[in-house]
């Protein structure tokens, strides 16, 4: 198993650094949250034989926590997993 970062959210980034190219928008605009942004997370799985899709969606999403109780300050304190290099 391993974990990392991949670039940056370009919802980050000011719309006035984002390229300036109509097939890169377009591109984007599948992936782009009115409120999120690009902002999002991917989890792939890779394996030898058979897996249980059903199982696996099931148990994932009984990890969700639902929008009333999204409260990101009650984890802000939290150490950071990923935390930067040096």
């Amino acid at each position: 198993m391993r974990t990392s970062r991949r670039g940056m959210w370009w919802a980050a980034v000011p719309k006035t650094r984002w390229p300036d190219d109509s097939d890169w928008r377009a591109s984007m605009a599948p992936y782009l949250d009115a409120e999120w942004g690009d902002r999002r997370q991917e989890i792939v799985f890779i394996g030898a034989g058979d897996m249980d899709e059903a199982a696996i969606r099931r148990d994932l999403d009984a990890c969700l926590i639902p929008a009333k109780g999204f409260t990101p300050t009650a984890w802000q304190d939290l150490r950071d997993p990923f935390p930067a290099r040096s």
